[in-house]
């Protein structure tokens, strides 16, 4: 394996370390937050489950990040070792100030960096798409979240059992997260795979289980504080609002799932979260939302930036 390769491989590490480390909270920061699951019981749960959804969903996204951007051939295996050490400096960033911002918007601005740097056709149409969907995924996700704390809290209310109040509380909390780590498999691996299985460098399968495996230990050695701020900083939550806003913010990525579109699983939660909070009368902490919306809007811009100045300073070393 020559050194570019070994570089690669490095970085997509590095950059699935990162997706574990701030994304994992999409998943499981809710029932923490709750106090339903303990961190480390959250992080196992993430382990099976995004490796399960690499490995069997995993391709569509993949494809349209390594090919549908900048369109198949134009992507060299140096610009993709640009687009995702671009994001990961990003990613990293964030995850320090336990901001949950979007990999997935990170990585395409990667990608968008390095495709204006070379003169690459960059397909807007697809951009465009990819756009409207990081706009709908938040809004979709706290309606199917109202729908769901609604259904729920009618459901529970006619239970009188406490003991199996808590017992569903918890299986409502490990399915709830286990469904979301598993589109998390299929979406945000994905945006880490993405490059590398578009230059060509691996095949999607492969690519999949191996950024899986990374991500999970991002998830067990540097997610608690954006879980943290996931799951409690932005409002309470209860077990029924916890597992609404996993639920219903898992339930719009699996619709882009289908369409192959990389959506971010951090806007989708929050989303959730915003909506159940707002319902449930506890209030939401604004200045916490207006923080991860700017961390949302910098995120792609901050990415382009970094990915095409990067790529000309390569160039200029003759490394590209």
């Amino acid at each position: 394996m020559d050194a570019l390769a070994i570089a690669i491989v490095a970085v997509a590490f590095y950059i699935a370390w990162n997706i574990g480390s701030n994304d994992s909270a999409n998943a499981m920061g809710t029932a923490v937050g709750a106090g339903i699951l303990s961190f480390r019981q959250a992080t196992l749960t993430i382990a099976i489950f995004t490796l399960l959804g690499a490995y069997l969903k995993g391709y569509k996204v993949m494809k349209t990040v390594g090919k549908g951007i900048v369109p198949e051939g134009y992507l060299t295996m140096e610009m993709a070792l640009i687009a995702l050490l671009s994001a990961g400096v990003w990613v990293t960033i964030a995850t320090i100030k336990g901001l949950p911002v979007s990999t997935t918007q990170a990585i395409v601005g990667g990608v968008i960096g390095v495709g204006l740097a070379t003169s690459a056709p960059v397909n807007w149409w697809t951009l465009t798409k990819i756009a409207a969907a990081w706009v709908a995924s938040p809004v979709l996700s706290g309606i199917l979240a109202i729908i769901l704390y609604k259904f729920y809290s009618y459901v529970i209310s006619k239970i009188k059992s406490v003991s199996t109040i808590e017992a569903l509380y918890k299986a409502l909390a490990i399915l709830g997260g286990s469904y979301m780590a598993f589109n998390f498999g299929t979406n945000e691996v994905a945006n880490a795979s993405g490059p590398i299985v578009g230059a060509g460098f691996m095949a999607p399968k492969t690519a999949g289980v191996l950024v899986a495996l990374s991500l999970a230990v991002g998830a067990l050695t540097f997610s608690y504080a954006v879980m943290h701020t996931v799951g409690k900083k932005i409002t309470a939550l209860g077990p029924v609002s916890a597992f609404a806003a996993q639920f219903g913010s898992a339930m719009a990525v699996s619709i882009a799932n289908v369409f192959g579109l990389p959506v971010s699983s951090s806007q989708s939660i929050v989303g959730g979260v915003v909506g159940v909070g707002l319902l449930a009368g506890r209030g939401v902490d604004r200045k916490v939302i207006v923080d991860i919306v700017f961390g949302w809007v910098a995120t792609p811009l901050t990415a382009i930036g970094i990915s095409f100045v990067l790529l000309k300073l390569f160039a200029l070393a003759g490394m590209v």
